[in-house]
């Protein structure tokens, strides 16, 4: 299925000229800044007294709401004083509220924010935003901060396993969605197998998940965007904050630099060495661990319309499993998996005047994984190297000519660096040294979005993005004689020179997005979305490892591509206290990534003779009810969510269960997510998290075969049963110290306990060849066993103190 760009030019220019001459009436524009350094103060909270109306001001500062009539506006933000005006609305107008610091101030101060009246009015479907007061709610394994942990509890997002690397959007594979830290993206999100993200807990400001109509300015991923943003250093003084905790410690510092307080930096950073850890569970027991991450950022107020910003982050972790392996001619004792990200991003943002603004960022990402290999009897370790590396220019514009009225566009270049992988076998005479060939990649992309409000009722988004990917030299195009690339013989090769174009693809990516509010309470939404993917993620397990393949598309390989339609209705009860919604989708996918049977993808120099492409389709249904005020808050969710793949070939080696539609790796028809939270206000904070889910599907035997009076299983089919249902009930507990609450120092302890009941859940079933008599009371004569994979299968205790000191 093709875009038809000419319609989409003409219908997004009509709408624009509607909404130019378009008359408000009631559109007030609220502009928050800082009263010292009259900086904009971004995620404000904004509410106006008696109403639903309320939320969060944007990056710039900014909160729009429709009002007629007399309203009590109240704008407040931590380490700021509390800002309220009584104003008579009889027209569009822009109110400036300057926040002044608090210096003084030194409890901690908790602020909530209403966003009811945004989920009514806002026409992007599938978006939520997290904060990290949110976040610090959640109990979670081994009591870390996590977002990730956070992301699940929205409809339609899943863990891809307690112990796997990243996460599951509405049936999606893990690859399939960006994942970004200030504009960069991060390529292996997790630490510690798995078990909670990357993003260093104090440094995050906050988190927005894109899942249905993604922004114009986003692309790359056909499924999703997680948006994570460090939070900027706004302190006029010293602060710092950290906690100490059984799996890591942590400490951030803020703090002015310079005297006149223009240059302001936040420090922050984590440490675990989890050895100790891994020994009170039996299957663990000779795992070793460590991790550490760290987030720099610099911001720089010259004056009142310019802002400086750079950032920096830093992740590594060093694992071993002691897993006996014969791979590719090593017989290694365990691996030991090595990885590291390294970002930097500089942006700056010009406001040029109340209305227009412009910003531009340039972002630098380098990924190094590693795997160790020691030798069975040898002192030698065998080492296997590969690299990611990513850079991107984004530059763009931002006008508002009227309150209630955005419009946005700007241009984007990045570019692919990537070494598939480097086999070093050291002194090893056994293995003989390997490298595969480096890929690179460019990408130029045009976009441009508007919203607006033709009615008073009727809010609408509409964008386009065109982007052109290229596939540059130097490198080798290997010719096939058909595209099922049978056995890996191939016709011809094709030289090419450094910077020349070994493949081309693009097109145009059109997002729209509606919203009606047709009662003071309620309002429907429907979005469309186009997307493609340049770049693939290979890998033939349950999730990919750390040191999995990254690939560019190439005259083999074409990019996949999502269609997505969505529809939901939202309701806010009372007061705006509790809110009902429930959303409906599907997505069709084409050039879906798939693997041959047998498949190794470990330095092959020609992978794509091991990748088949498909079709993909997801749908579902997604219902949710959150109460957001009051001594208790919480959310239940319900999720009925599918995700399928169809495979044809020419013969069984290109063709997956007989050219059917078949279950996809993350297909969980049913979850039931829950939890709340009893907060006294003063010195408790009691959390609950209920998770029941569908699990994951996996591959039995339809059979086996004798080779040597060895048992062999035979799969003829794919993801063809289902692991046994998941759940897991978690309970946290913190005490606030209240008697501190007027001292420069604060602390809280939170008591965490993951897999409350100690649940056995299902990692993952396996099958193995018997020997004679093994386990008989068990298997009887069958040729085979299959035995469960349990992660953690007893209760989990965790202990944590964290401070804060201003």
């Amino acid at each position: 299925m093709h875009a038809t760009p000419r319609y989409w030019i003409i219908f997004l220019l009509s709408l624009s000229v509607a909404a130019l001459t378009g008359q408000g009436t009631s559109a007030v524009l609220v502009r928050v800044t800082d009263a010292e350094t009259g900086v904009p103060l971004p995620y404000v909270n904004v509410q106006i007294a008696n109403t639903v109306i309320g939320g969060l001001t944007d990056d710039d500062g900014v909160y729009t709401f429709k009002f007629s009539g007399r309203a009590t506006v109240m704008v407040s933000a931590v380490g700021y004083d509390q800002r309220k005006e009584t104003v008579d609305i009889v027209r569009s107008d822009t109110l400036s509220f300057p926040l002044t610091p608090v210096a003084e101030t030194l409890a901690t101060v908790t602020v909530s924010s209403n966003d009811a009246s945004q989920r009514l009015e806002r026409p992007l479907m599938g978006v939520e935003r997290l904060s990290m007061q949110e976040i610090e709610l959640l109990p979670v394994a081994l009591g870390e901060v996590d977002v990730f942990r956070g992301l699940q509890l929205v409809s339609g997002v899943n863990s891809a396993g307690e112990a796997s690397n990243g996460l599951s959007v509405r049936g999606g594979t893990i690859d399939q969605n960006l994942v970004l830290l200030d504009g960069a993206p991060i390529f292996t999100p997790t630490h510690l197998f798995g078990l909670f993200s990357v993003f260093t807990p104090d440094a995050v400001g906050s988190v927005d998940l894109y899942r249905a109509n993604v922004p114009a300015r986003f692309g790359g991923r056909v499924t999703s965007v997680v948006d994570v943003r460090t939070r900027n250093p706004t302190s006029n003084r010293l602060r710092m904050q950290g906690g100490i905790g059984l799996v890591s410690s942590r400490l951030s510092v803020e703090a002015p630099v310079t005297k006149d307080q223009r240059l302001k930096v936040l420090a922050a950073g984590r440490v675990g060495v989890n050895d100790f850890v891994f020994r009170a569970f039996e299957r663990l027991k000779n795992t070793r661990s460590k991790f550490v991450d760290g987030s720099l950022k610099l911001r720089y107020t010259p004056n009142e319309t310019d802002v400086w910003t750079v950032s920096t982050f830093y992740s590594r972790d060093v694992y071993e499993i002691d897993l006996l392996n014969s791979f590719a001619g090593v017989v290694a004792a365990s691996n030991q998996y090595d990885y590291a990200t390294h970002n930097v991003s500089a942006e700056w943002l010009r406001l040029i005047n109340e209305s227009l603004s412009l910003q531009s960022r340039i972002v630098r990402s380098d990924h190094r994984p590693r795997v160790n290999f020691p030798e069975v009897g040898s002192d030698n370790i065998v080492r296997y190297d590969s690299r990611i590396q990513y850079t991107s220019l984004r530059s763009g514009l931002d006008f508002q000519p009227r309150p209630g009225h955005r419009l946005s566009g700007g241009v984007q270049l990045l570019r692919y660096a990537i070494d598939p992988g480097r086999l070093d076998p050291g002194t090893s005479t056994n293995v003989q040294a390997a490298t595969t060939a480096r890929e690179q990649a460019a990408e130029v992309s045009v976009y441009a979005e508007e919203e607006w409000k033709p009615h008073p009722t009727l809010t609408i988004s509409a964008g386009l993005r065109y982007t052109r990917f290229l596939q540059l030299g130097p490198g080798q195009q290997r010719i096939y004689p058909d595209e099922d690339r049978l056995d890996g013989s191939y016709n011809s090769v094709v030289d090419y020179t450094g910077g020349q174009t070994m493949a081309s693809y693009g097109g145009f990516e059109p997002r729209l997005g509606l919203s009606w509010q047709f009662a003071d309470r309620s309002s429907i939404k429907a979005a469309y979305a186009l997307n493609r993917q340049y770049l693939q993620n290979i890998f033939n397990s349950t999730t990919p490892l750390p040191s999995s393949r990254w690939k560019v598309a190439d005259n083999n390989i074409r990019p996949q591509m999502s269609q997505l339609f969505s529809a939901g209705l939202y309701q806010v009860v009372g007061e705006g206290a509790v809110e009902l919604s429930l959303e409906i989708y599907f997505r069709r996918i084409e050039n879906l990534l798939e693997y041959k049977p047998g498949a190794d993808f470990f330095l092959n120099p020609t992978v794509e003779s091991d990748l088949l492409q498909g079709e993909g389709r997801a749908y579902g249904a997604e219902v949710g009810l959150r109460k957001t005020s009051g001594k208790l808050t919480g959310q239940i969710n319900y999720t009925y969510a599918r995700s399928q793949n169809r495979v044809t070939g020419s013969n069984l080696l290109t063709t997956i269960n007989g050219g059917r539609w078949y279950n996809g790796y993350f297909d969980q028809p049913h979850t039931v997510n829950t939890n709340f939270t009893v907060d006294d206000g003063r010195t408790h904070r009691v959390s609950l998290n209920l998770l029941v889910q569908s699990n994951r599907p996996y591959s039995i035997p339809n059979g086996y075969l004798a080779i040597d009076e060895l048992s062999v299983p035979i799969f003829l089919e794919r993801n063809n049963a289902r692991l046994p249902v998941y759940h897991r009930l978690d309970l946290s507990w913190t005490i606030h110290n209240a008697g501190m609450t007027k001292k420069r120092w604060v602390g809280d302890w939170t008591v965490t306990l993951y897999n409350l009941y100690g649940r056995k859940n299902a990692y993952n079933i396996y099958y193995q060849p018997r020997t004679s008599g093994q386990d008989a009371n068990v298997f009887g004569n069958s040729p085979l066993g299959s035995y469960r994979l349990t992660i953690f299968g007893a209760p989990i205790f965790s202990l944590a103190y964290s401070f804060k000191f201003e």
